[in-house]
This record gives structure tokens, C-alpha cells and sequence, in this order.
């Protein structure tokens, strides 16, 4: 679902505008009034108000400007919103920070270590830290890949929906193993509400953080 600014929204620059002319208005009248009211003798020297005027001149035109701003972020909003359309359906893959999708029973992701381990141990966890699931994981250097089937403790199906995975290796004495986790989902939606991210069964994920998109494909295996 897309949701973006809608055409009855009033901008900041609107609304600044209404309150400049209100501001102005106010102030033409008071000068208008001390103008009619001055001492012919001794004449308002014209310096502070024409120095106002300069000023509601400027700001005038700042509002402008911002106005222009404002017209074209929203065209860049709307065209952003047409090109990501075309994620929807599509598998994209990155680090979502340890956000993992659920989606149709099914939860597949990938973690690469920079050493070989003595141990790794790999948990999903639902959004309360219950654990939904724990495993050790392959102990070799290299990348692995996990297809989690949505399974709990006890072989009981899980709801679809956004879990926490952790990936813990444990490195052998005298040795150091640094671990990086990839995220498989599957786009359902765009959302525009605050900038633009995709959406994977209620899982939010940023733009910048993908960093392969491809066909979608089912997968199996555990």
C-alpha cells in the first residue's frame, strides 16, 4: 500500500504565506494610520518602516522558494513511489537489523563467518524475546544459508509476521571469528508515510538497506 501526501494537505509554505499576509496587512494599516495621524512638522523618518518593508519583501520570497521546494519533493515523492512499485513481488536480501519476515510459513536467511568457530548458535525470537527457535549452526569459514519453516520449540506452526534473529559464533581459544548476517524477504507493500521503505508482511525495511533484489523463489529445507 502506498500512502502519500494528499492534494487537500496544507504545506508549510501555505501557511506561511497566509500568516505573512495577515502580518503585512496588520502592518499597512498601522503605517497607513501613522502616516494620516504624523505631525507635519515633524515627519515619520521612512527608514524603519521601509527597512520593514525589505524584510516582509524577503521573507516573501523565501516562502517562495520553499513553496517550490515543497512542489518539487513531492513530485520527486511520486516518482520515487512509481519506481518502487516494482519491488513489490520481488525477493530483496540485505542486513535489516536482525528483523526476520515469517512469511508463508517459511523464513530464510544467511550468515557468513570470517573464521572457522567452535560453535555458533543461531535464535529467533518472537517480539515479547520469547525463543521461537534455537540451533547450532555450521562451525566453517564461509557463507551459510538457513530456512527457518516456522516451527517452534515444541513443532508447533508460528504466526507469519516479524521476528529477532541472533547469530552468536563462538571462537576457538586464541582465535577471533566475526560473523555477518544477509535477511531474505519477500516485498508485499511500499509504504510512504515517513520516507520511503518496503514493506515484507508488516517487517519495515529501509531502501538503503538492500543490497540484492531478485526474482522471488520458493525455497525449502531447514
Amino acid at each position: 500500500m502506498i500512502e502519500g501526501v494528499t492534494a487537500t494537505e496544507e504545506t508549510k509554505s501555505t501557511k506561511a504565506a497566509t500568516t505573512l499576509a495577515g502580518d503585512l496587512d496588520a502592518f499597512l494599516l498601522l503605517l497607513t494610520t501613522q502616516l494620516q495621524n504624523q505631525d507635519p512638522l515633524s515627519p515619520l523618518e521612512p527608514t524603519e518602516f521601509t527597512g520593514q518593508l525589505v524584510q516582509f519583501a524577503s521573507v516573501e520570497q523565501q516562502i517562495a522558494t520553499n513553496d517550490s521546494m515543497e512542489k518539487l519533493l513531492e513530485l520527486q515523492n511520486a516518482s520515487l513511489a512509481s519506481a518502487v512499485v516494482g519491488f513489490i513481488g520481488t525477493e530483496v536480501v540485505g542486513d535489516f537489523g536482525g528483523k526476520l519476515p515469517l512469511q508463508d510459513g517459511q523464513a530464510k536467511f544467511e550468515y557468513t563467518l570470517s573464521n572457522n568457530a567452535s560453535n555458533v548458535v543461531m535464535t529467533i525470537m518472537d517480539d515479547k524475546g520469547k525463543v521461537m527457535f534455537t540451533k547450532a549452526g555450521d562451525t566453517s569459514a564461509g557463507t551459510h544459508e538457513v530456512v527457518w519453516d516456522g516451527k517452534d520449540g515444541n513443532g508447533l506452526q508460528v504466526e507469519d509476521g516479524e521476528y529477532a534473529l541472533s547469530i552468536t559464533p563462538i571462537a576457538f581459544q586464541g582465535s577471533t571469528v566475526d560473523s555477518k548476517t544477509r535477511i531474505y524477504a519477500t516485498v508485499t507493500g511500499v509504504s510512504m508515510t515517513n520516507g520511503t521503505t518496503l514493506d515484507a508482511n508488516g517487517v519495515s525495511i529501509a531502501l538503503d538497506k538492500i543490497d540484492t533484489v531478485k526474482e522471488h523463489k520458493n525455497t525449502g529445507g531447514s
